[in-house]
């Protein structure tokens, strides 16, 4: 059953559902929900408690005699278990590992006033992002070691610990007469893992587990539902992590440099690729012995990595070149803001959605000197990226549009967001083949398709037209055509001005 990476409650077997939260970045979590009768058994609950709480809006709209008498923490990580007080009546089940963590975390109230303590980056992003206020931590109520099988209704389900491995304590949650397979964080779809605990070693012999395993729809911690396929392909990234990790030790590479030369080929559009650094450095703890590198202290050097990714056809700038007009001040850029107003502004004060907390993009900074031109650009640029187009029918429209116009500048940023937007890393790949690649929907086939037809002709085929009418609306189709356009402007300039790339997007000098 093809299920869609989309926002909500799926059907994915006979009274069994997921509820899918895109793009499955940090705190984007997905959730379970087992039926039977008028019982339920909920896998996990969200980040945040208004997260949560639409949650079970939803699950109780879609079931309204729905009563959840028990729920399954599947470890002990905060975006699965930090909205269990919405549930006071039901039992809660966890492992006694992952109980143990959680019975003495206070991660959510540093979250909500850090106080004097320099949080990481990554934390900051993520206390603008949610709302941790309102928690009241609810530890499982019921643990167990080894396995547990429970009654739902009629039904019964497996809970199998697999951990240590992500965490102290994972648990995988099997319905044998579904044939589904709720992993938590066991599997991560379209994103780099984060390992916390290890030792990776059991982690692969968790994928074996599941690959064994009588199932055929799997719903990962993150990111979209899936089958076996893809956690042969996790597999195959925790052995080439392991092995890469144990060879950069020996050599004495330090933890940033052996993230930055780590081969990610078949892996390079994953989402979260400064990960790496946690969980390079989760081998060497583990290789260590003593407890280094410490987690926290990996946490605050994330934004110091970037991965690569392939390039498009390159327009023809000498390797190295000094832009020609070179970006303004980022301050300059910033003084803008004050023309414009929403989400728009924020683009200009401090990055706004998956930019923010960001310095003011060099395009932008580029364009900024000529302010009218920046003030009417952006919110037409801010309108598309939140516009009618589905975000991956979106991103995979600028990339191609990136790939044709030879714009490098725009492909390294949307790559990151198209993977965050659903787009697998063979996806993306797959886009410098165009429309004739193998392996493409009929509809992803129309789309690429519209994107080089616009780049060559300027206008739609009555074939291509005819087929995007069928599945989009009038003003969808208006929305492709502007955002092409609008990504072939800035193409332009970015090429003709020899726009930098990013900062952040790049690898700094300094070996880490």
């Amino acid at each position: 059953m093809a299920v869609p990476f989309t926002l909500g409650l799926h059907a994915i077997a006979e009274d069994t559902y997921a509820y899918l939260q895109p793009s499955g970045t940090w705190g984007f979590s997905n959730a379970g929900l087992i039926v039977s009768g008028g019982e339920g058994l909920l896998v996990d609950t969200l980040f945040t408690v208004p997260q949560t709480r639409t949650m079970l809006e939803t699950m109780t709209r879609a079931l309204p005699r729905l009563a959840i008498r028990t729920l399954v923490n599947s470890h002990s990580d905060g975006d699965h278990w930090w909205g269990n007080q919405l549930l006071p009546d039901a039992e809660i089940l966890a492992s006694e590992a992952a109980a143990a963590h959680m019975r003495g975390e206070r991660l959510h109230e540093l979250l909500v006033s850090p106080g004097d303590i320099p949080l990481p980056r990554v934390a900051e992003r993520m206390r603008e992002a949610f709302d941790f206020t309102g928690i009241t931590p609810t530890p499982p109520t019921r643990t167990f070691s080894g396995e547990l099988e429970v009654a739902v209704g009629g039904r019964s389900v497996r809970l199998i610990e697999v951990g240590p491995a992500h965490t102290a304590g994972d648990v995988l949650v099997h319905v044998p007469d579904a044939g589904v397979l709720f992993t938590g964080d066991i599997l991560f779809v379209g994103g780099h893992p984060v390992v916390h605990s290890g030792p990776v070693s059991s982690w692969i012999a968790a994928c074996d587990l599941i690959l064994g395993l009588d199932v055929e729809t799997i719903v990962p911690g993150h990111g979209p539902v899936v089958g076996k396929t893809e956690v042969r392909a996790f597999r195959d990234y925790l052995e080439r992590l392991h092995d890469h990790a144990v060879r950069a030790h020996r050599a004495g590479l330090p933890v940033l440099q052996a993230a930055r030369e780590m081969d990610l080929d078949g892996f390079a559009h994953w989402a979260d690729p400064e990960r790496l650094v946690l969980n390079v450095g989760a081998v060497y703890r583990e290789l260590n012995g003593d407890g280094t590198p410490d987690e926290l202290e990996l946490m605050g050097r994330l934004d110091h990595y970037t991965a690569p990714y392939p390039e498009p056809h390159a327009a023809p700038r000498p390797a190295g070149a000094a832009p020609r007009l070179a970006p303004r001040p980022a301050s300059e850029v910033a003084a803008l803001a004050g023309r414009l107003s929403g989400p728009a502004a924020q683009v200009l004060a401090g990055g706004a959605g998956p930019l923010a907390g960001r310095p003011v993009l060099n395009v932008l900074a580029t364009i900024g000197h000529h302010p009218d031109l920046l003030v009417a650009l952006v919110p037409l640029l801010t309108q598309l990226a939140q516009g009618l187009l589905p975000p991956r029918e979106r991103e995979l429209a600028i990339l191609r549009t990136a790939h044709r116009t030879g714009c490098a500048y725009e492909w390294h940023h949307h790559a990151r967001l198209g993977a965050a937007a659903g787009l697998t890393g063979p996806e993306i790949a797959r886009v410098l083949g165009g429309p004739d690649a193998p392996g493409w929907s009929e509809g992803d086939r129309a789309l690429l398709r519209a994107v080089d037809e616009l780049c060559g002709d300027h206008a739609l085929s009555p074939a291509t037209w005819r087929e995007l009418a069928a599945r989009h609306s009038a003003p969808q189709l208006l929305e492709l055509l502007a955002l092409v356009g609008a990504y072939a402007l800035v193409a332009g300039i970015v090429n003709s001005c020899g726009v930098p790339l990013d900062d952040w997007l790049t690898p700094p000098v300094a070996a880490g």
